[in-house]
């Protein structure tokens, strides 16, 4: 398409434009609007990089604003973990925070853990908050709200410990089993799980997952940092140590 015509077309659409928008009383007539289209259709065909360039700028756009908007639920996540109910493993003082979305049933959450229990063992000043988000179904949220109501007890750490030694699927036979081994009340725990206290928590992670955009079992905040899926000891390592240099 030669110059002339592209600014004719273009000159028609703002004339629709202003149209349609109320600017002036006058339409287009049907042939003008089918011209405009037959133009721009034309125009489009000869030169389809128009469309992919159009599409790569909305696409960096929408990325910039959803990384602005995850950053900006990082800050409010980490603020709220400094005076959180949640369960907190390792250093309940540490300087670095670690938040961790987990699932009880997810084969990787407990491919992670012994990563986690040693990082935690060995720098001594970490703590880990950790968000049950039970997304495998009815049993992992049955033993969500276990590993709630065993944190009244004052035995958070034990039962998570058990539970992530599972290496099947985690029924609510095995889920009690557990309690019993690390000595769990029972009757208490029962009453606990259903307890309006449990059920908030678990609320409350369901929606700091929906607000990072985690749709997935295991995910980690770490410093300013999130990070989805499984990482190796290692890498847990670093990001613990870079975000405690920006300190």
């Amino acid at each position: 398409m030669n110059k002339k015509r592209l600014i004719t077309a273009l000159g028609l659409s703002a004339a629709l434009f202003a149209s349609s928008s109320g600017f002036t009383a006058e339409a287009l007539t049907p042939a003008q609007k089918a011209e405009v289209q037959k133009l721009i259709g034309s125009y489009l065909k000869e030169n389809p990089e128009v469309v992919i360039d159009a599409i790569q700028a909305w696409r960096k756009k929408q990325d910039a604003a959803e990384a602005a908007m995850t950053k900006e639920a990082i800050a409010e996540l980490m603020a709220e973990t400094k005076d959180t109910k949640s369960p907190v493993w390792g250093n309940p003082k540490g300087d670095v925070t670690i938040v961790e979305f987990f699932d009880y049933n997810c084969p990787y959450c407990k491919k992670v853990f012994p990563s986690v229990k040693k990082l935690i063992a060995d720098d001594g000043n970490i703590r880990v908050v950790m968000k049950e988000l039970p997304v495998l179904g009815p049993n992992s949220e049955y033993a969500a709200k276990a590993a709630l109501a065993a944190q009244k007890q004052g035995k958070y750490d034990l039962f998570h410990a058990q539970m992530m030694s599972k290496s099947s699927r985690l029924s609510r036979e095995g889920v009690l089993s557990a309690a019993e081994k690390v000595g769990l009340d029972m009757d208490q725990l029962k009453k606990d799980m259903e307890s309006p206290a449990v059920q908030q928590e678990l609320e409350r992670a369901s929606v700091w997952a929906q607000r990072l955009g985690i749709n997935g079992t295991p995910a980690f905040v770490i410093g300013d940092q999130l990070i989805p899926g499984a990482i190796d000891g290692q890498q847990m390592k670093r990001y613990v140590e870079k975000a405690r240099a920006a300190k």
